[in-house]
């Protein structure tokens, strides 16, 4: 999809959108406050470029009217945590089964008011009262003050040589309890959760680097608590990922469905995904706090100890179902914040960095190495594929 045809789309549905320009010709950001809050997509040719984000075409023309998720897209939503156990927010029923699942006004359908847009149009600032309740019934007001900015620099190209190229933004999520209770352990904790989808291609790999050490430790390289629920069968296809000593691969071509996480101890900061077919490189980055607990999501009851053992990082990618239903050609590069135990007027930030590199093999190599731990060559290997 063209970036223009993206742009038109939204004016056409009556979703105004926001267009962000930087100081780099050509690079451009598009958001939909309407659309939840969304960063729709960005690119670096303008009008004339490619939409580098996944974007949800159908359920922007039928408007906010599925009863379970209205799936948008978007290179940057803001979701909310934890999604299953006892305090999780996207269930109706303690059978946490995909029958069961709902995705709540506040992060499907609700729109954004704009706050601000900055004269040199670089950044825009949306909000929304969101209320939200968890399977054990707690209720939850909260203000949302989400800050998207196009930037100018970054950090994955300083000193490459060769020719390279990027176009990235940042958003920050300010949230705000507005209840008159604090948010407590024992009635359920939040969590900022900031999904991208992405486009997925034949040759689309996700690399997920991670901190080397033992398991005792750290935990898992990554965790497959979500296998039993998401892939069909139960299982991931061994041909189908790798795991090595800091960092994992995985296919990310829509052929089998599955997600994973990564706990704070293990993730770095970042995660991000390569194309061997066009040389594109693709960075998630995001504020990362070990040192505090993250809630779990997983569909099911929780021990006390688990439900602080969450994720910071997670990739979702799309499959067929097992019932036979068509898989849709994204992929998801997944950040999450820390529990936010908040005091009643209380806020926490959680802020999430978009970057599209690309360039010659040689100067993706030399990122996706330094950066991501691994290189055009190790994918081709582990996968059999030539390049």
């Amino acid at each position: 999809m063209k970036f223009r045809e993206a742009l038109e789309l939204l004016r056409d549905t009556g979703n105004d959108p926001i267009l962000l320009k930087g100081r780099q010709p050509g690079k451009e950001v598009l958001c939909a406050p309407t659309l939840v809050g969304r960063v729709i997509t960005s690119t670096f040719e303008a009008a004339s470029g490619e939409a580098l984000g996944w974007i949800g075409v159908d359920a922007i023309q039928s408007g906010p009217v599925d009863s379970v998720f209205n799936n948008f897209g978007g290179e940057d939503r803001l979701w909310f945590g934890p999604e299953g156990s006892q305090f999780g927010l996207h269930f109706t029923n303690k059978e946490q089964t995909f029958s069961h699942y709902r995705v709540q006004h506040g992060m499907s359908s609700q729109a954004y008011n704009i706050a601000q847009v900055s004269p040199g149009n670089d950044f825009v600032v949306m909000k929304a009262s969101i209320q939200l309740q968890n399977l054990a019934g707690t209720q939850f007001d909260i203000e949302v003050e989400r800050t998207a900015r196009i930037v100018d620099y970054c950090p994955y190209t300083v000193g490459i040589p060769g020719p390279v190229e990027f176009v990235g933004f940042q958003t920050e999520n300010l949230v705000i309890n507005r209840n008159r209770l604090p948010i407590r352990g024992e009635t359920g904790l939040l969590c900022c959760w900031t999904p991208g989808q992405h486009p997925s291609r034949p040759r689309s790999v996700v690399v997920i680097p991670f901190r080397a050490g033992p398991s005792n430790q750290l935990g898992e390289p990554i965790r497959e608590d979500y296998f039993v629920d998401l892939c069909p069968g139960g299982r991931f296809p061994a041909e189908r990922w790798w795991i090595g000593n800091d960092h994992a691969l995985m296919r990310a071509d829509n052929q089998c469905r599955v997600k994973v996480g990564l706990g704070p101890k293990r993730a770095k900061n970042r995660l991000g995904s390569i194309d061997l077919e066009t040389f594109e490189l693709t960075i998630h980055d995001f504020d990362l706090y070990p040192e505090i607990p993250y809630v779990a999501p997983y569909w099911r009851e929780l021990s006390p100890s688990e439900l602080m053992e969450g994720e910071a990082i997670s990739v979702y990618i799309d499959g067929p179902e097992e019932g036979g239903g068509e898989a849709r050609s994204f992929y998801e590069l997944e950040t999450l914040s820390p529990a936010m135990p908040l005091n009643p007027g209380e806020g926490f930030v959680h802020r999430n960095r978009v970057f599209h590199i690309r360039g010659s093999r040689s100067a993706i190599d030399a990122i996706a190495r330094r950066f991501l731990r691994t290189d055009f060559a190790e994918i081709a290997n582990t996968f059999m594929d030539p390049t």
